[in-house]
């Protein structure tokens, strides 16, 4: 079994996401940086970070990380209300924080599903984060998390419809519909935006997001697994 990892430390980071929602934010924490003299969103730094893996007995690796720093600018309300922000004194119109990418991509039956995940999954987000940003208007908490959840949806549908021959695709310069790989090649998909404030995560499959603090490990993702989904409807 084919394993790969990647590991992010990024100490600006005060709230997480659960399953493409944002976490409730510590305003004390984000209006004041070291000594209460700098705001973590106007902090503007990549985070170090690295990555494993590990063909195990499989014949090949089928499985892929990506690591993009600074793959896109994300409007700041879509981090935090403008009356937060207001409170701050920061721009809820103008400002913008870099952020940053990464992602796991568990494959089977074959590595090109997950090859293709890694090298297409942040430009699919990009191009979703500029559409969502053009009609971005007032939003609250509830708006935040609904807009995120939206945009994942739409970028993981997006692909799926790409490797699946459904849509269309850019091949050697040509547009092409055909599957990238046979029916039975696939891969789990898990992301994190991370910005100075906060970490967003999506997933579809059994990859996870962990967050560290200290020793406590803190999940951020739920597993898609067939037995998660029976209890859930049995509930």
């Amino acid at each position: 079994m084919a394993a790969a990892a990647i590991c992010v430390e990024d100490e600006a980071a005060c709230a997480a996401a659960e399953c493409a929602g944002i976490g409730n934010l510590d305003l004390a924490a984000a209006g004041a940086g070291a000594g209460g003299k700098r705001s973590v969103y106007l902090m503007d730094c990549a985070p170090v970070w690295g990555c494993a893996s590990t063909r195990g007995r499989s014949t090949e690796m089928e499985d892929a990380c990506a690591a993009a720093p600074r793959f896109a600018d994300v409007p700041v309300r879509l981090l935090a209300s403008r009356r937060d922000l207001d409170r701050l004194g920061l721009d809820a119109d103008t400002l913008r924080l870099p952020a940053h990418l990464f992602g796991v991509f568990d494959g089977h039956g074959g590595a090109e599903v997950a090859s293709y995940c890694r090298e297409r999954l942040q430009v699919l987000l990009r191009q979703e984060l500029r559409l969502l940003s053009k009609d971005l208007g007032e939003t609250s908490e509830a708006d935040m998390k609904e807009h995120w959840d939206e945009l994942f949806t739409r970028c993981f549908q997006r692909l799926d419809d790409e490797v699946s021959g459904q849509a269309s695709r850019l091949v050697g310069g040509v547009q092409e519909t055909r599957p990238v790989a046979a029916e039975n090649v696939g891969s789990t998909a898990v992301v994190a935006v991370v910005c100075s404030s906060h970490v967003v995560v999506a997933n579809c499959g059994d990859s996870r997001v962990v967050l560290c603090r200290g020793k406590e490990p803190l999940e951020l993702s739920i597993d898609h697994k067939v037995s998660f989904f029976v209890a859930k409807l049995e509930l």
